[in-house]
Order: C-alpha cells, then structure tokens, then sequence
C-alpha cells in the first residue's frame, strides 16, 4: 500500500517576503534569524511547538520563511490569520491546507479525528501559525489537541504580535507544552550599523552617521521601516538619476512615512 502524497509546501516564493518585493535587498544573517533557526531546528527534531513573537515589522515571518526554505521546504503546511476565526473557519483551513478531499466534515469531532489521521499519515510536516494572536483560547487549546501528547502529530511554530505571548499564557495545558520561545526586539544601533550596508546596495558605502541619523528618526531597528524608507528612496533615486543619497533625501523619505513631515524632494 503507498504511502498518500504529501501536501506541497504553502511557504511564498522569497521576493514575497520583501516588503512590496523590493527589488535587490538582501536576506541578512542576524542574531535574531540564527536564534529562530535554532528554535525552528529543535521543533524539527523533537516534533516540538515553539513560539516567535515580539512587535510587528521586526523580521518574524520574514526570519521563519527564510529558516524553513532551508530546512523543510516541501514539509512545511503554512495557515496566516487576518482576523479571529471561529472554530469551524479552523478546522475548514487546516482540511484545505493538508489538501484533504472534499468538503471537511460537518460534525468537528468527526473532522477533528480526520485531521489527526491526516498528520499521522504525513509524518514530519510543520504547522506554522503566522499572525497567531487572532487565534483564541478554544483555537489555541485545539492546536495542542492536534499536536497531541504521545502522538506529536508534527512541528508547531507560532508566529505573532501584540497579545500572542499572553493568549498562550492563559491556555495552562498549551503553555506546558511550549519547548521554546524566542523574541524579536529592535536592531540595536551597533547592529544597524553592520546590516544595514549589505541590506541594500542604496546604503553601500553610506556614512554610517547618516544611517544613524535615519535609525533614530524612522528607522527605529525594525526591517519594515527600513524596507519602506528604502523603497522610496529606490523610487527616487530611479526617476531622479541627478539625485543622490543625502539627508535632504532621507528627510523627504521621512515626510513619505509621516504625513506631519513636511520635506520637499531635493534637486540638484
């Protein structure tokens, strides 16, 4: 008897993780992707849930991406949350998400138990839970019965921000059972200064005073502004071939980002 074909991996191509697929950024090697990478490399090992979290725009699902294109590319089952789902919601996007046939069942044990035969069949697949915090309590409690105590059914690796730490704290039996946490924290000054360089040929050779000087007013240490200032600047840059990279420049790049700014674009 074969074995069913494992579902094909749900992780986006790697340009999808670039904010608005800004072109000729780099993936960059810092201390927060190699912490993921152990956390994710122990899930897999041990069928293990972990938890990534920390606030929005620092790398999270970007580092998780990056980890597991490395190791679990054709294993991985990737569900991202919007807004809260019921229970129902849950259980239909875990059915399309292992590719089961059909239409999930309508009685949730009878479904539940389809779910659970389904990861035992495809063993070694990754459940990754991005935008976890709109999951609730019974959400959260779910999850931990799908993983289940003997049988670790698979990997579970919750991505979130915001109330996400807190959501698993108020689930006792979940909480018990997480392996590993990790938290993302904003890019350190000395760290700007040693990624933010290779991050994108438009800050090569920059004077690292000037990278500063964009971190302490919008950069902040997260990859998002960083990502966004970026994609102006590349836009100015293109269609202004006389410009170059000044304060002038960045301060209009600010005004993009907050309205209450009030920058011209520069000319030569």
């Amino acid at each position: 008897m074969t074995e069913p074909a494992a579902p094909p991996s749900q992780l986006p191509p790697p340009s999808n993780d670039h904010y608005l697929g800004l072109t000729r950024a780099n993936i960059m090697g810092t201390k927060a992707v190699a912490e993921t990478e152990d956390r994710v490399r122990k899930a897999l090992k041990h069928a293990a849930m972990v938890c990534i979290h920390g606030h929005v725009g620092l790398g999270k699902t970007f580092a998780v991406h990056t980890v597991l294109r490395r190791h679990a590319p054709d294993t991985t089952i990737r569900l991202r949350f919007r807004q809260a789902h019921n229970m129902s919601e849950l259980r239909g996007a875990l059915w399309r998400a292992l590719e089961l046939p059909g239409e999930p069942p309508q009685s949730a044990d009878l479904c539940g138990q389809q779910l659970k035969v389904a990861l035992e069949q495809q063993p070694r697949r990754v459940l990754l839970l991005d935008e976890a915090q709109w999951l609730s309590k019974p959400a959260l409690e779910y999850i931990r019965d799908l993983w289940g105590d003997d049988e670790q059914r698979a990997a579970v690796i919750f991505v979130g921000s915001g109330t996400i730490r807190q959501r698993i704290l108020s689930c006792p039996a979940l909480h018990s059972r997480i392996y590993d946490w990790y938290q993302f924290t904003p890019l350190k000054p000395a760290e700007v200064l040693n990624t933010i360089p290779a991050y994108h040929p438009i800050w090569t050779d920059t004077d690292p005073d000037l990278i500063l000087y964009t971190d302490d007013h919008a950069g902040h240490g997260s990859f998002r502004n960083w990502a966004k200032l970026t994609l102006h600047l590349q836009d100015a840059l293109e269609e202004n071939p006389d410009l170059t990279l000044t304060k002038d420049l960045v301060r209009w790049a600010f005004s993009r980002l907050d309205p209450t700014t009030r920058h011209v674009l520069p000319h030569r």
